[in-house]
């Protein structure tokens, strides 16, 4: 059984909670997590990237979104203020000329496309896990209401047996990782951040401004179909790899983090 790697929570003085694990001098590996989820949520695949020795030398950390002072409708607003605290967390922690890889997961690839563009003087790689297109992800309205009534769900493990619904691996290992990784939080903040991913931003409808060598990671995911984040995510980036996660639905951190961690190694051994 892999060993759980301690991850210290920390924070920037203005307030943003990250964990943190490492100190080696191999660069750094930032985590941005999706709608209803949290930064623990990461913990398993970096278990396995530490276990598999992927992540040796490497610091790490996870960063927790926090809550903004902006309207739902201003989408594009919401995702650069998400992603301003992604890069907060890494002026915070970033040594002089460290070389840092972001990853993201659903709503948490575009925040961390976003905080890539402002971090490219020392970006080596940026990882989007069955990612939310930057562009947004119009829904109807009926499906809209349900995922708005999900959000104001405030009891945690409720909230979290909705979110196994986007599992096709629905084994009580994965639910309860499930739970674990589902945090409290506001209405407020749960609704903003739907808001977000839902309408996104418009440099999502050009080339993506991020030149770096980028993963996109594909699973059998329904609600984000393989076809659209190869051609609509993929297909943005000027040097993209896709790689595949099966037998996984939309939350492959917690269904098949070995997995996915695995593929992410692969990646990281091809960036020096």
């Amino acid at each position: 059984m892999t060993s759980s790697v301690a991850l210290a929570q920390r924070f920037t003085p203005s307030g943003i909670q990250y964990l943190h694990a490492g100190d080696g001098d191999a660069g750094l590996l930032v985590f941005t997590h999706g709608w209803r989820d949290s930064a623990p949520g990461w913990q398993w695949v970096i278990d396995e990237l530490v276990r598999s020795g992927a992540a040796a030398g490497r610091r790490i950390v996870s960063v927790q979104r926090k809550e903004v002072g902006r309207r739902d409708e201003d989408t594009a607003g919401l995702l650069e203020d998400f992603a301003s605290q992604v890069v907060e967390v890494v002026r915070h922690v970033q040594r002089p000329q460290e070389r840092i890889v972001v990853v993201g997961q659903s709503m948490g690839g575009p925040v961390a496309e976003l905080a890539a563009t402002q971090l490219s003087d020392t970006l080596s790689g940026l990882v989007l896990v069955t990612p939310a297109p930057l562009a947004g992800w119009p829904l109807p309205a009926d499906v809209v209401e349900a995922f708005r009534a999900d959000g104001r769900e405030l009891d945690r493990v409720t909230a979290a047996l909705s979110r196994t619904r986007l599992a096709i691996d629905r084994s009580d290992t994965t639910t309860l990782r499930i739970v674990i990784s589902t945090p409290p939080e506001t209405e407020r903040a749960s609704l903003q951040s739907l808001a977000s991913w839902i309408g996104g931003h418009p440099q999502g409808r050009r080339p993506s401004c991020v030149t770096a060598p980028t993963l996109v990671v594909v699973t059998d995911d329904t609600f984000f179909p393989e076809e659209t984040l190869r051609t609509e995510v993929a297909g943005r980036f000027a040097d993209a790899r896709v790689a595949e996660v099966r037998d996984a639905g939309h939350l492959p951190h917690l269904e098949r983090p070995r997995e996915l961690a695995h593929v992410m190694a692969g990646f990281l051994t091809t960036l020096g």
